[in-house]
């Protein structure tokens, strides 16, 4: 799984005319099914009157929710295009719309392969690409006296605080992790604070990443 990988930063779209075909690509950040599916019928309300609304969606870290559609076009020359440009920038949480108007001029399989493809590869050219992370979030329990090491350990590996606490004896720092990194950040905090430390770890999630 990547754990870092890109995605688009807010809903963007591009346009295009082919042989007096309109391709307007429409490209959002999703997280979930059911957040593509509710883009994807906004852009259909849209563009109610066009031809075809040809799509292609990846969702997660591990990029295996993949859907495409050629909605009505020959097999092979829509869907898969839009996410071969999408796989061609090694983005996920995405969802890209080319809705196209007919202009009158049949492109054949070939050019339209090329024109869907192209369309997708604009709208994805004027979006802004951003670090996503798969993480988990680690809570360190520590006395006061603890609090040098425990904070060297969290500056010298770059760890992102996400929450600080403290109690009258202790301090709670929580930060985000890599789940490749967990073993290896926590024997860290622990040999640092001389086993004085709890850690606990919490689910994984999504967050962005700079």
């Amino acid at each position: 799984m990547d754990e870092i990988y890109s995605s688009v930063q807010s809903h963007t779209t591009g346009q295009i005319k082919i042989e007096g075909s309109r391709f307007i690509a429409d490209v959002f950040p999703v997280t979930t099914e059911e957040d593509a599916k509710e883009k994807l019928e906004s852009v259909k309300k849209k563009y109610f009157d066009a031809t075809h609304h040809c799509y292609a969606y990846v969702i997660g870290a591990e990029k295996r929710n993949v859907r495409t559609s050629d909605d009505g076009e020959p097999s092979g020359t829509a869907g898969i295009k839009i996410h071969s440009a999408i796989q061609s920038k090694n983005l996920s949480d995405i969802l890209l719309v080319v809705t196209r108007y007919f202009g009158g001029t049949k492109l054949g399989v070939g050019g339209l392969g090329r024109a869907y493809c192209e369309s997708a590869e604009n709208g994805i050219g004027k979006a802004t690409i951003i670090s996503k992370a798969s993480i988990q979030e680690m809570k360190i329990t520590f006395p006061f006296a603890e609090t040098n090491p425990v904070m060297n350990i969290i500056n010298s590996h770059k760890l992102k605080i996400s929450a600080t606490n403290y109690t009258d004896e202790r301090s709670i720092i929580t930060v985000q992790i890599l789940p490749s990194l967990l073993p290896s950040i926590r024997k860290l905090f622990v040999n640092a604070t001389r086993g004085s430390s709890e850690i606990s770890i919490g689910e994984k999630k999504t967050v962005n990443w700079q």
